[in-house]
């Protein structure tokens, strides 16, 4: 973080140049705007919110989230005194709904989003959890330490399931030799994707010193990506 550029969030958001955002899928998306439950269910076309993320990305913005409270932190701060004079000034912090704080919703707006035809389906995604204190842990690890795989073999079975482990038995197990298993396991959840047939065309009113910063970054790398990190675009702006 000490070799970021972050000056433009120190001057006043002014959106006032139009220009259309391209965005062209190179894989299905699965951009899910809020914290889901079971099922983790895709915008059609990206919000402003995942807009913020995509031009965070290509500045190369990759602050962690304590970082970013204490930078929120200071523009709350600062716009309060900039808001004085005009009250639109103000930052409202918009981290409600995920947890990725975003940082450049004052400087532009979503005019219109033209979406191509497309398609969805589902498809099983794997989240990372850590628990230290529960049977869902050493159920879903996939790797344990060497040493634990022959006693795991004769650990007692389920009475139910004959082909399962006792989960009172792999609990314990997991709770004697917790130094031995990885720190997160994972479960899968269904989530839903969207695959694209052309490319996203997105009218917006961006603040000029922005649009700089990113025309200039996507001369060497048009490359990012929308709502995981396996969901890549090609970027391209065109002024109106």
């Amino acid at each position: 973080m000490q070799n970021l550029d972050l000056s433009i969030l120190e001057k006043i958001p002014e959106p006032n140049l139009k220009v259309i955002l391209e965005i062209e899928p190179l894989a299905p998306l699965s951009m899910v705007s809020e914290l889901p439950g079971s099922y983790y269910k895709t915008l059609k076309s990206p919000d402003k919110k995942m807009l913020c993320g995509l031009f965070e990305n290509i500045l190369g913005w990759h602050i962690s989230l304590a970082h970013r409270k204490e930078i929120i932190k200071e523009l709350t701060t600062g716009r309060k005194k900039q808001a004085k004079k005009n009250p639109q000034l103000e930052f409202v912090d918009k981290t409600k709904g995920s947890t990725y704080s975003p940082l450049l919703m004052d400087y532009f707006e979503i005019i219109l989003s033209v979406i191509p035809e497309i398609g969805l389906y589902d498809d099983l995604w794997s989240k990372a959890y850590r628990r230290a204190d529960a049977i869902v842990h050493p159920k879903g690890t996939f790797n344990i330490s060497y040493d634990l795989i022959s006693l795991k073999r004769e650990l007692k079975r389920s009475e139910k399931n004959p082909k399962q482990i006792d989960d009172s038995t792999l609990e314990k197990l997991f709770k004697d030799n917790i130094e031995q298993f990885p720190q997160y396991y994972s479960t899968p959840t269904t989530r839903e994707y969207v695959f694209v047939n052309g490319m996203y065309e997105i009218q917006i009113i961006i603040d000029h010193d922005l649009y700089k910063l990113l025309k200039e970054q996507l001369l060497s790398e048009n490359l990012g990506f929308l709502g995981t990190s396996e969901g890549w675009v090609n970027l391209k702006f065109r002024e109106v």
